[in-house]
């Protein structure tokens, strides 16, 4: 999911061990304790009140069914009901939520069966009792282009007649089957059950109601989440996109139904805070305020580390961030020109632009700390290439690696302003603005854009057809905890689609394609990491990207607040989260 979207599910289920492994560094730290989150958090809480969140940038989309932004998820967990989701302490393994167990598998791995609740209603105006019809429909609108969701091919794709459906050749997945209301079955082509019962956590396989929803899915694109109904305590009101929105209490929900608490009464969203250091200000000197999309700049968060420690905690993300180069342009399609660029990378100064040290590792490789894979990526110390042995870039090597791309000169002489768009809030806009300066010392002329965060994804770098050349603002955060879920989505040419796009590089490699097909069918934590590990320096090696952190997210409170981290997102769990 990106740091821009990005979520965790489970996969040790069955004993289809693909690979778990814990938060945190393997072979070496992800910065400091400094705001550690506890082991066990205290999850108990006061009724009542209103919390307001303040955010810089929109959600990318409010339809759950295209979430796919990390701080979106912050609202679909308090929303919306999967088959599965993760309590608050879990990291590893996702509890049942909609379903009532976990999943079946077969012993081929081709065959899923769950079991869902018979209790859960949605909220006015449906105002009936959920089934596993709602899931399958559910599903299946995520592979309608009109929706655009970003990840229903990845995880789901190998279902029976997904292709079909998806072409517009058959009316269902028929890989989906709902013998009854509280029964439905998975079938696959290709043995690769631990994938799709890791993505089962994501708010895709949260029911919608097709009698309902269907008229605004009739619309390109569909409207059902400016009119979405929920199945978790709130409902989300007034939806005003780049201002904010609210989420009330469903009236329909039972909390005895439900792992959730749900102690606010109401949740307020203010968007549009550009300032951040304003915006960090409000929150750790005010009342009844959290942090959304953002993180406090270095000078703030150097200060509340100092002065308020307890109104701050900085779990790891669980994903790195990037710098982006388009392959499929030019001059980015030459691959000695894009190892020019890694090597001229100071990537110690990005890494300053959020805090330093406190905030992670200067990165060097795309799979994180913690999970199977990073040791055999090369750990800390990285795989070893000459283009990222220096955090902070090496001047000369990069001359000569333009020199072998067709630049004599060491330095770039074409003529044309190559199209680079940055996120304007924060410490976002000063790691853009540092990422800039990097391509100008190579002579690279550039139509430098600073938009907001959400448009920045939803209408440039996640939009193929937008020809952007470079997204210096771009991170992924792993969907559950697998190796996978941090390069299939990003760097497989196979998922790169015309809306919501992840594969920001669009590196279309046959090779590391195959690879990555290969390695989704391996079982067991170390061979998914010798797997995976080997793909991440393959994927590294064709320089699609700057990785330049590994990072942790530091989330602030005002004094007020009884704040709860849900660690597998590494933000405020707002079912949990309450007044004092």
């Amino acid at each position: 999911m990106r740091l821009h979207r990005m979520m965790l599910a489970a996969l040790a289920v069955a004993g289809l061990a693909l690979g778990v492994a814990a938060c945190g560094g393997s072979s070496g730290s992800s910065g400091t304790t400094a705001g550690q989150v506890p082991t066990t958090q205290d999850l108990g809480g006061k009724k009542g009140g209103t919390l307001k969140v303040i955010s810089s940038g929109d959600v990318d989309y409010i339809d759950p069914g295209a979430a796919y932004y990390q701080f979106t998820y912050m609202f679909t967990y308090p929303t919306q009901r999967p088959l599965f989701s993760f309590k608050p302490d879990d990291v590893l393994t996702a509890s049942p939520d909609f379903a009532t167990a976990q999943p079946k598998v077969s012993s081929d791995a081709k065959t899923v069966t769950v079991t869902t609740r018979n209790d859960v209603k949605f909220s006015p105006p449906v105002n009936r009792i959920a089934t596993t019809k709602d899931v399958k429909y559910a599903i299946e609108r995520g592979f309608k282009t009109n929706l655009a969701n970003g990840y229903a091919t990845a995880y789901f794709g190998s279902l029976e007649g997904a292709t079909a459906f998806a072409d517009g050749k058959a009316s269902q997945i028929t890989g989906i089957q709902t013998p009854n209301d509280t029964t439905i079955i998975f079938k696959l082509t290709k043995p690769l059950a631990g994938p799709l019962v890791g993505a089962m956590s994501l708010p895709l396989t949260a029911p919608v109601p097709q009698e309902y929803a269907a008229k605004y899915d009739a619309k390109s694109p569909s409207t059902y989440g400016q009119h979405q109904v929920s199945t978790g305590p709130y409902v989300v009101q007034n939806y005003q996109p780049g201002k904010g929105f609210s989420l009330v209490r469903n009236t329909n929900w039972n909390p005895a139904t439900d792992y959730r608490k749900a102690y606010l009464d109401r949740i307020d969203v203010d968007e549009g805070n550009n300032d951040t250091t304003v915006a960090s200000r409000q929150i750790l000197d005010g009342q009844s305020q959290v942090s959304g999309d953002f993180t406090p700049p270095p000078a703030v968060l150097k200060s509340t580390l100092a002065n308020k420690p307890d109104q701050l905690l900085n779990p790891p993300s669980g994903g790195n961030r990037y710098v982006s180069l388009n392959t499929t342009l030019k001059p980015f399609d030459n691959l000695n020109v894009r190892k020019a660029v890694l090597a001229v990378f100071d990537r110690t100064a990005m890494l300053l632009t959020r805090g330093g040290e406190v905030i992670g590792d200067v990165a060097n490789h795309f799979i994180p700390p913690g999970l199977p894979g990073f040791d055999q990526a090369g750990g800390v110390k990285g795989p070893g290439f000459d283009f990222l042995a220096d955090p902070n870039g090496n001047p000369s090597l990069a001359a000569s690696y333009m020199k072998k791309g067709g630049y004599p000169s060491g330095k770039y002489t074409g003529s044309q302003a190559l199209l680079m768009v940055g996120d304007s809030s924060g410490v976002a806009q000063k790691a853009a603005e540092v990422a800039q300066a990097q391509f100008q010392k190579l002579g690279f002329k550039l139509n430098f854009r600073l938009v907001q965060h959400d448009t920045m994804y939803t209408k440039f770098c996640n939009v193929p057809k937008a020809a952007v050349v470079i997204c210096p603002n771009v991170g992924w955060q792993k969907d559950f905890n697998d190796p996978q879920t941090i390069l299939d989505p990003t760097f497989n040419g196979g998922n790169i689609v015309q809306e919501n796009n992840s594969n920001w590089p669009q590196l279309n490699d046959p090779q590391i394609n195959a690879a990555m097909n290969r390695a989704a069918e391996v079982v067991g934590t170390q061979a998914r990491g010798d797997a995976w590990g080997k793909i991440d320096r393959d994927v590294t090696a064709q320089a699609p990207a700057v990785p330049w952190v590994w990072d942790n997210q530091p989330n602030t409170r005002s004094a007020n607040v009884q704040g709860v981290i849900n660690k597998s997102l590494a933000q405020w769990d707002l079912s949990f989260t309450s007044i004092k």
